[in-house]
């Protein structure tokens, strides 16, 4: 399995992310992606999420006024500082259908860049 995790080439990004914890309504956290692949997302936060959690990410694509949401779950995060908070490694279990297309375009896109 260890082999498996970097067979899909992760792409560096700096996105906008919101998010929060699949079983709480209305409270969401700022983040912000720092690489994707079709079958996860690192990112920065300033909330601690811990290993097993489930989250719901609203992911902005640049230049577009919608959000794709991901259903994601956390496989580890690391503290870097006060000032960068946590760094996030989460796993794609889910990814909004009607926008799925779109988000695989953005990352077919920038491959090509």
């Amino acid at each position: 399995m260890e082999n498996n995790k970097r067979r899909i080439l992760r792409l560096d990004v700096s996105d906008f992310l919101e998010m929060r914890p699949l079983n709480e309504v209305g409270k969401s956290f700022k983040g912000q992606s720092r690489n994707i692949s079709p079958m996860g997302i690192c990112f920065s936060s300033g909330v601690e999420w811990r290993k097993g959690d489930v989250l719901l990410i609203n992911y902005f694509i640049p230049d577009d006024f919608e959000s794709v949401k991901l259903k994601t779950v956390v496989i580890w995060s690391e503290f870097i500082d006060p000032d960068k908070g946590y760094f996030c490694g989460a796993q794609i279990i889910e990814v909004e259908k009607e926008k799925e297309e779109k988000f695989n375009n953005y990352y077919a896109q920038k491959l090509r860049s």
